[in-house]
């Protein structure tokens, strides 16, 4: 059997956007806490697929490219006619405008394990509401799992 080689992403942009601009999906291991609980460092990935900005809705996890050339995925809180606004579930600063020209794809599955789950799925849709309502709180929130799975 020969080495499974680990790469960060960055790295692998071109051949991603290449894959995604030919209609096949792009499996990607979650790096970054950003995305904390939903997706998890080193341990959760995410299968993308290209994606237009009209089949976007607030709720989405998307990978989007930043003005400044830097990459991420995040949760669509806002969306708006010609933009969007995205939010790392584990932070409480919104960022944009993200325009359409900067969603590079949508993650359409969230791998956890063994499981397998819809990125769109109703859990996930009610999970990821019920997040967002509690934007104000992520904090005290965060703070006291912590202390609770550290007992």
């Amino acid at each position: 059997m020969s080495e499974i080689k680990k790469v960060k992403a960055v790295s692998m942009m071109p051949a991603i956007n290449n894959l995604l601009k030919e209609g096949k999906g792009v499996r990607i291991t979650v790096t970054g806490n950003s995305m904390y609980p939903f997706l998890r460092d080193k341990k959760d990935c995410v299968e993308l697929y290209k994606t237009s900005f009209d089949r976007i809705k607030a709720g989405d996890i998307i990978l989007v490219q930043r003005k400044e050339g830097g990459y991420v995925l995040h949760r669509v809180l806002l969306k708006l006619k010609k933009s969007v606004y995205i939010l790392g579930d584990a932070q409480r600063r919104m960022e944009g405008p993200i325009y359409g020209n900067q969603i590079l794809a949508k993650a359409e599955v969230i791998f956890r394990g063994d499981k397998k789950i819809a990125g769109d799925s109703l859990l996930i849709r009610k999970l990821s509401l019920l997040w967002t309502l509690v934007l104000p709180f992520r904090g005290i929130i965060m703070k006291s799992y912590r202390r609770l799975r550290n007992l």
